[in-house]
């Protein structure tokens, strides 16, 4: 997980310090810069005393201003330690007059960090030199990397369109194809690069579940999920809760929104299996993050191995998706909600296969029934979630299905016109929450093709 996310989800809330001498307190506000592969991530921090106790406050940019209290601080002269989720997220630095400098530390990254007085001309000139790196991100162009043949059947200048609306809302890669043939596909930077798919990934474990059904392996959706977690059995709502449920958003499964408790925990899973539950399984949808997590643990058990050995020879294999990547919890589940990276040329392959309704070169990976299944909905609390996947209605009528995530990233099919469109978004400083989530990108594959041949 990149090292914003990691902030994301686990700045919680601060604790007491022991305030010394009162030209040490550093209160205020502070504004932030954190060095990284792709750049300076911008954060702000707010210092404050209250009960003669030092209060802060991390304030993200990049997520429009979310404010997150921390959660213990310690204040020693002009050093300051601040420490989040038991020492998952560390900030250690040392102040000098109107500037500080230190580290901010995570699981997997240490990050130079620099913090300045608001006001000062330290702060101006940090965020000058910060706001250039941004800039340079941000110039840098969506190239065409490659095209094909399905490019002969799109209209040009609904195609300009879109992809002036991609430039303009940072996307880093981009996808098309129609009617099973590749039109092209576009990135930042001289190649193409995995990029977490965000709760797209839902959309590609749907297609898991469903090659598991074809392979034998899984029996059927309406198995309990006490089948693979006992634990449910005895529970008179829980044991009720089957995988469809899970796959219509209808368990009652707590929605896991905001995420940061689920990525604290060492487990999704058993996350899952002990919040408790907001409604009756089955008498209403609420897209759930902990549902899908769910899903994550049933589809390790089932194969027992790692899902990224699993899909490396079997379906990603199959497909020629090679370069990918699937996370873990710790407790070694593959994450459910979130995880899957892989480039925007392949999600659309993903995209693909579900339009052609599992058939891929002739041979049927996962059972055409399974597509008929999902692409309905899925109860009859909803007429947009089928199984896993948002359905797109335009006057009643379903054109297509779709999924989403956080950033912006989207996977559309479109069952009228044949076009399959992958948008997304590399996390990165220069990712504006405000101007950069596209969210006219699925409409717009509906323009894409030529009126004539």
């Amino acid at each position: 997980m990149k090292f914003r996310h990691l902030i994301l989800f686990c700045l919680i809330s601060l604790s007491t310090s022991t305030v010394l001498a009162s030209d040490s307190i550093p209160d205020g506000l502070w504004l932030g810069v954190a060095d990284a592969e792709s750049g300076a991530m911008r954060f702000d921090i707010k210092f404050s005393v209250e009960d003669e106790q030092l209060q802060a406050l991390f304030i993200l940019h990049s997520e429009g201003g979310m404010r997150m209290p921390a959660d213990s601080a310690e204040l020693e002269g002009h050093s300051i330690r601040l420490v989040t989720m038991n020492g998952a997220v560390v900030l250690d630095g040392r102040f000098d007059g109107n500037q500080a400098e230190g580290t901010l530390r995570f699981p997997t990254a240490e990050l130079n960090m620099r913090l300045a007085r608001e006001g000062s001309t330290e702060a101006s000139e940090m965020l000058d030199r910060a706001d250039r790196e941004i800039a340079e991100l941000r110039e840098e162009p969506l190239q065409k990397l490659r095209s094909g043949p399905g490019m002969e059947r799109i209209d040009g200048a609904a195609l300009e369109e879109l992809l002036d609306a991609a430039e303009a809302s940072y996307t880093t890669g981009l996808a098309l194809m129609h009617d099973g043939e590749l039109v092209g596909e576009w990135y930042r930077g001289e190649q193409a690069q995995p990029i977490q798919a965000m709760s797209v990934t839902k959309a590609a474990l749907h297609l898991i579940i469903g090659r598991l059904i074809a392979l034998g392996e899984l029996e059927s959706i309406d198995l309990p999920v006490h089948h693979f977690y006992p634990q449910w059995a005895d529970d008179e709502q829980r044991s009720s809760i089957t995988i469809r449920h899970l796959l219509a958003h209808t368990s009652g499964v707590d929605r896991g929104q905001p995420a940061g408790p689920i990525y604290q925990s060492d487990d999704f899973a058993q996350f899952a299996l002990d919040v408790p539950l907001e409604f009756e399984p089955g008498s209403q949808v609420v897209y759930s993050n902990n549902a899908t997590n769910l899903l994550g643990g049933i589809v390790g058990q089932i194969i027992d191995q790692p899902l990224e050995e699993f899909l490396a020879g079997d379906l990603f294999g199959l497909l020629g998706i090679g370069e990918f990547s699937w996370a873990n919890d710790r407790a070694g589940n593959p994450h459910g909600m979130a995880g899957l990276a892989l480039t925007a040329g392949d999600l659309a392959l993903l995209g693909q296969l579900a339009l052609n309704r599992g058939e891929w070169n002739g041979q049927q990976l996962i059972d055409a029934d399974w597509f008929e299944q999902s692409f309905q909905p899925g109860s009859e609390h909803s007429q947009r979630i089928g199984l896993i996947w948002f359905l797109d209605r335009e006057d009643d009528e379903l054109v297509g299905a779709s999924h989403s995530g956080y950033l912006g990233q989207f996977l559309g099919i479109r069952f009228d016109n044949g076009v399959v469109g992958a948008r997304m978004i590399a996390n990165s400083p220069a990712y504006n929450s405000e101007t950069d989530s596209f969210r006219a990108f699925l409409e717009s594959l509906a323009t894409l093709p030529s009126v004539e041949p």
